[in-house]
């Protein structure tokens, strides 16, 4: 866990401080420090609450100061991926004017690129502190279980209620526990591989109808013909159910079990192995 907590803010730091900083490593950057954040999850019980605080904050901010290059590049690529009937061209002009913005703010004077690099360097070399001895199964068991824990609750509250504000914590919960079976795939080579892509997956159909979502609310506030409108949305509704309806099935099959007994059943393929 404090390997691969280190090596993900390493790379991030490296993307960072390499100029200049392209839409490729901003994606690269989010998604280092998305795992990292997954390793804290896991290392919690041993890190003790105020530093794991400390320390999820700091990565979550210096991810929060990237986001809007992130986004409005995700949100270009996904009107891209729709089917093209037309209407869309007032919006893709509007993504691309918001785009450029962003990313002319994040390489006008480079604070929240530095500051983010230094806020990871403080972080990795407090958990290159940390004793290993420290973190053995309870503790990662722990970590892995409460993910689980959260992630299966968003969906028993999506069942009933399907709203996007759910749909977006279960896609934050699964994406959490990919990282960390991926992690533990990885520290122990069989027997989890195939859980680890199925929570994948998972994360990626969430991680399209997330985006899909976002792209709708801009639609909705963006000057263009009734039927232009109506276009478009009908367009991202349908493929919202398809990928909600997809996503539903999956998160079943995943979380079906309790939290313990999932928990134990990750324990003993990782000690197995």
């Amino acid at each position: 866990m404090r390997r691969i907590a280190g090596q993900s803010l390493a790379e991030a730091i490296a993307l960072l401080e390499a100029q200049p900083l392209s839409d490729r490593a901003v994606h690269a950057v989010r998604k280092d420090l998305k795992r990292a954040r997954a390793m804290l999850r896991m290392m919690r019980a041993g890190l003790g609450k105020e530093d794991y605080r400390h320390d999820n904050a700091a990565l979550r901010n210096a991810a929060h100061g990237l986001s809007a290059a992130r986004d409005s590049k995700v949100l270009l690529d996904t009107l891209a991926g729709l089917p093209r009937r037309g209407g869309g061209s007032a919006l893709q002009a509007r993504l691309r004017r918001e785009h450029a913005h962003s990313r002319g703010e994040l390489r006008g004077d480079g604070s929240a690129v530095k500051h983010a690099s230094r806020s990871l360097r403080t972080v990795r070399r407090r958990l290159a502190k940390e004793p290993a001895d420290r973190y053995g199964w309870p503790v990662v068991e722990r970590g892995v279980r409460r993910v689980y824990a959260r992630a299966r609750a968003t969906l028993e509250c999506l069942q009933a209620h399907p709203v996007p504000e759910s749909l977006h914590e279960l896609r934050k919960q699964t994406k959490y526990l990919w990282h960390q079976l991926e992690a533990l795939a990885t520290a122990r080579a069989r027997g989890l591989g195939a859980l680890a892509a199925a929570t994948h997956h998972l994360s990626d159909l969430l991680g399209d109808d997330h985006n899909l979502t976002v792209l709708r609310d801009k639609v909705a506030n963006t000057p263009m013909s009734p039927g232009a409108r109506k276009r478009l949305l009908a367009r991202i509704d349908a493929r919202h159910d398809r990928l909600v309806a997809k996503a539903l099935r999956l998160a079943r099959r995943i979380y079906r079990e309790p939290p313990t007994a999932f928990a134990a059943r990750v324990g003993r393929r990782a000690v197995r192995s």
